[in-house]
């Protein structure tokens, strides 16, 4: 009857010993499945309209903070930087359309780049307002000239309060919005 009994026990405890292993690895796997998302990503809201219809106000926008980490932010990449003032910092959510050592002009609402109209489908109204682009503006080698897409209510690069964007102020990239539980990818 004893030796009926060790073996109960012993059949206990190795089942206890499964599921504490099992909740542990489930455990663990929830931790640095969190920790990675933290470090990666993070939410942040659109205020205003200047990126519609890519963003609207009140979107919750996902941000990549690790893109470019190993690679340089791309043409057309939608970008959230932080502009740091003396009385404090401002945020930023705009797409990229030139890149350093370019050229980048508006002549009669429209962008050249390097010389060349910039083709796009996301700026598609003729920019009522030039702004410093008025006259050629030279990017320099860690220079980004950034706008919204909806050109004409945009506080971007064509202003001397954001000017160029830097590498350092870039926080990241916008991957795509958050709906409820939706996920929507801006590319």
């Amino acid at each position: 009857m004893n030796m009926y009994l060790d073996k109960k026990r012993e059949k206990r405890v190795a089942l206890i010993k499964e599921i504490v292993n099992y909740v542990l690895t489930v455990l663990i796997a929830f931790a640095l499945a969190f920790c990675f998302v933290m470090f990666f990503f993070q939410t942040t809201s659109v205020v205003g309209d200047s990126m519609s219809s890519a963003l609207v106000n009140k979107d919750q926008a996902v941000l990549f903070k690790a893109a470019y980490v190993f690679k340089k932010p791309k043409r057309y990449d939608v970008i959230k930087f932080t502009i740091e003032k003396s009385d404090r910092s401002h945020e930023f959510i705009k797409r990229v359309v030139a890149l350093p050592g370019e050229k980048v002009q508006i002549v009669g609402g429209e962008l050249y780049v390097d010389g060349t109209i910039l083709e796009n489908e996301y700026i598609t109204d003729l920019i009522s307002t030039a702004g410093i682009a008025d006259e050629e503006v030279v990017l320099g080698k860690d220079e980004y000239f950034v706008m919204g897409d909806n050109c004409n209510n945009s506080e971007d690069s064509r202003f001397t309060n954001v000017g160029a964007v830097t590498s350092e102020e870039i926080d990241g990239r916008i991957i795509g919005t958050i709906k409820g539980f939706n996920f929507s990818s801006l590319d």
